[in-house]
């Protein structure tokens, strides 16, 4: 059995009336499961404080992004008391947000405390179920369109595309140029392919479903739909560069960083890996500007990254402790000075004027940290549908753009297939009959 007696000293907050980074936890040891992302590894170097603080021993298991996720499913699933601390995207929430699957935070932390509001409350929210915290961000994720300007102005493009027409008539240009126009995510995943794709989806018109939450027909297969296919399906063939077929994001910032591409749309929170001096080929060259839109609007993608605590811990109060601690404002800014986490959850942070000065990466072609900020406060919170089923969902649909992209199905042959798979998980589930 895992260690049950918490000697809990309280300094600041008797004991039972909450947990603290203040408190000690003499005897525990928090076990963590999660990516080994910037963050992560960061909060890994500054762990040994909160064990000097609060007597808690912390042990990381730190892995690529896919296999967190399906051991994340596996200990959630089956109840595990093996972790006291879990990573969780938001795009996964709605799978473990009822049955008592995750421990609300609202047990151990008051959730009016100027520290918990000082979260941007758009990703905050992405974790509330029924008025119970169950996590608590550490990144908020959308994407900014990135473009070199000095081949822009060679191209003879004047401005950043605000279309996805625009888009697709700029990598005619630069082609015509003989510029490499762009690279993106290709890989059939709901966190990859559908991440990006989402976005040209809703732009130009379409959506998941005929009515999310009331009507949950899936609607993959619309005109909108598929006019969002043939768009990315024209573009990943004709403007991307070679492997972008099964490309994830880590490919995407390779060839933006090395200098392969002329512009992309891709995660905000990876400018700091682009534009690392010791790597990028594109420093000083880059500019900043929001996703395009289409006839229906511009949909920035949104989604978050959080920690969440098992309800099968039995270490729940110092895992607590360590949640706040591990997100706090004051560790946040200190993590994004020392490395290149710029997700930054903490509306504070923003304006701080340390932190745009180490990431503000204004060239003279727009401010990173403004565009981000901006993109942030006009992307949807539902930008990825809230039913447990969408995963499944998202990672057939993925399906479907390799199959038109590879051309081994015509965009409405694979949105119709799709469509009967996705029809087939909501009856399942029981939203339909």
């Amino acid at each position: 059995m895992r260690y049950l007696g918490i000697l809990a000293v309280a300094f600041g907050v008797a004991v039972g009336g909450g947990a603290t980074a203040q408190q000690r936890y003499d005897g525990a040891k928090i076990k963590i499961l999660s990516t080994n992302s910037a963050y992560d590894l960061e909060l890994k170097k500054f762990a040994h404080e909160f064990t000097e603080k609060t007597g808690a021993e912390v042990q990381f298991d730190l892995f690529g992004y896919a296999p967190t996720v399906q051991k994340v499913s596996v200990e959630l699933l089956t109840r595990s008391d093996s972790y006291d601390v879990v990573y969780l995207g938001s795009e996964e929430f709605g799978r473990y947000a009822s049955g008592d699957i995750l421990e609300p935070l609202d047990n151990y932390i008051d959730m009016k405390s100027a520290d918990v509001q000082d979260f941007i409350d758009p990703v905050l929210r992405l974790y509330n179920k029924d008025g119970k915290q169950l996590a608590f961000p550490h990144f908020a994720a959308t994407q900014l369109l990135y473009y070199r300007a000095d081949l822009f102005e060679k191209a003879g493009i004047k401005q950043p595309p605000q279309t996805w027409e625009e888009f697709r008539n700029d990598c005619d240009l630069l082609r015509k140029a003989d510029i490499q126009c762009t690279a993106l995510r290709g890989q059939p995943d709901t966190g990859e392919n559908i991440w990006f794709w989402g976005q040209v989806l809703y732009g130009f018109g379409g959506k998941y479903f005929a009515d999310e939450p009331a009507d949950l027909t899936p609607t993959v297969n619309s005109p909108a739909a598929v006019e969002a296919l043939k768009w990315y399906t024209d573009v990943m063939t004709n403007f991307t560069v070679p492997g972008s077929i099964s490309a994830t994001f880590d490919d995407v910032v390779i060839a933006m960083q090395q200098g392969r591409i002329a512009m992309t749309v891709e995660g905000a929170p990876t400018a700091g890996r682009i534009l690392d001096p010791k790597l990028s080929k594109v420093v000083g060259k880059l500019g900043f500007a929001l996703p395009p839109g289409g006839v229906s609007g511009r949909f920035p993608p949104f989604a978050g990254q959080a920690y969440v605590i098992p309800a099968a811990s039995e270490n729940k109060a110092a895992a607590a402790a360590f949640l706040q601690w591990a997100t706090s404002k004051d560790l946040m800014k200190r993590i994004s000075l020392d490395s290149t986490f710029v997700a930054i959850t903490r509306t504070s942070l923003w304006d701080d004027p340390e932190i745009r000065a180490k990431h503000d990466y204004d060239y003279g072609h727009g401010s990173f940290a403004a565009t981000y900020a901006e993109t942030l406060r006009g992307a949807p919170e539902w930008y990825y549908p809230r039913i447990p089923e969408f995963k499944e969902i998202g990672d057939r649909l993925g399906r479907a753009l390799q199959e038109a992209v590879v051309r081994s199905k015509s965009p409405e042959a694979a949105l119709d297939d799709a469509q009967g798979d996705a029809v087939e998980i909501v009856k399942r589930a029981g939203y339909l009959k």
